[in-house]
C-alpha cells in the first residue's frame, strides 16, 4: 500500500508530461498544416493575377495584423517557454485534450474544402476583384462565412489541446472582436455587388452555422 502511494504521484506526473507532449506536438502539426493551405491558395490566387475593384479602408486590416501577432507570440511562448503561462493551466481530462486534437483536425479539412471553393476569390483583406463571381457551393451553400466559423472551431480545438484558459479566452475574443469589424462590411460590400443575387442568397444561408428549418406537414 505505502509502495503504491509512493509510486502513483510518480506516475500521474509523468502521464500529466506525456499528454503535454502530445499536445504540444499536434498543435505544432495542425498550425504548420494550417500555415502551408493557406500560403499555396494565397499563392494560386496571387497568380491569377485579377484586380481589385473595392477595398476596405486600411485601419480594420491594421486590428487584423495585431491580431495575427499577438496570436503567433502567444502560440510560441505556449511551445517554448510554457513555464510563463503555467499560472493558467486548466485541469482537463486526457480525453478532452484528445477531442481537441480531433477537432483540429476537422478545422484543417473544412479550411480545404473552403479555399477550394473559394478559388481565386479568396483574400485576407475585404475586397472585390474584377469577374468576382458569388460563390454558393461548397460549404457555402449552407453557410455564408465558413471561413470564420473555422476559424472558431479551430480556436476551441487549441483551448482543449493547449489546456490553457489565457489562450483560450484571448484568442476567442480577440477572433470574436476581428469577426464583429469585419462580417457586417463584408456583407455590405457583397450586397452593392451582387445586390438581389446575394439578398436572396442571405435568405436561405445562416451566417455561422446552417438554418434549420422545420418541414411544413
Amino acid at each position: 500500500m505505502i509502495l503504491a502511494t509512493a509510486i502513483l504521484p510518480g506516475h500521474m506526473e509523468f502521464h500529466d508530461m506525456d499528454i503535454e507532449l502530445v499536445s504540444k506536438v499536434i498543435l505544432i502539426i495542425v498550425y504548420s498544416l494550417f500555415s502551408t493551405i493557406r500560403i499555396e491558395y494565397y499563392r494560386k490566387t496571387k497568380k491569377a493575377g485579377y484586380k481589385t475593384v473595392i477595398e476596405e479602408r486600411k485601419k480594420y486590416p491594421i486590428w487584423l495584423s495585431i491580431f495575427i501577432c499577438y496570436t503567433v507570440f502567444t502560440f510560441f511562448i505556449y511551445v517554448l517557454f510554457p513555464q510563463a503561462l503555467i499560472w493558467a493551466k486548466v485541469s482537463l481530462a486526457s480525453w478532452l485534450r484528445l477531442v481537441g486534437a480531433l477537432m483540429a483536425v476537422v478545422a484543417l479539412l473544412w479550411f480545404i474544402w473552403i479555399h477550394r471553393s473559394l478559388g481565386n476569390n479568396l483574400s485576407v483583406r475585404l475586397k472585390i476583384k474584377d469577374s468576382q463571381k458569388l460563390i454558393t457551393d461548397g460549404p457555402y451553400r449552407w453557410i455564408r462565412h465558413p471561413m470564420y466559423s473555422a476559424f472558431y472551431l479551430l480556436h476551441i480545438a487549441v483551448f482543449f489541446l493547449t489546456a490553457n484558459w489565457f489562450i483560450g479566452i484571448t484568442w476567442l475574443t480577440r477572433l470574436t472582436a476581428i469577426i464583429f469589424l469585419r462580417v457586417k462590411r463584408e456583407e455590405a460590400m457583397l450586397l452593392s455587388t451582387f445586390g438581389s443575387e446575394y439578398r436572396s442568397y442571405m435568405e436561405h444561408t445562416g451566417r455561422f452555422i446552417p438554418i434549420i428549418r422545420r418541414r411544413q406537414s
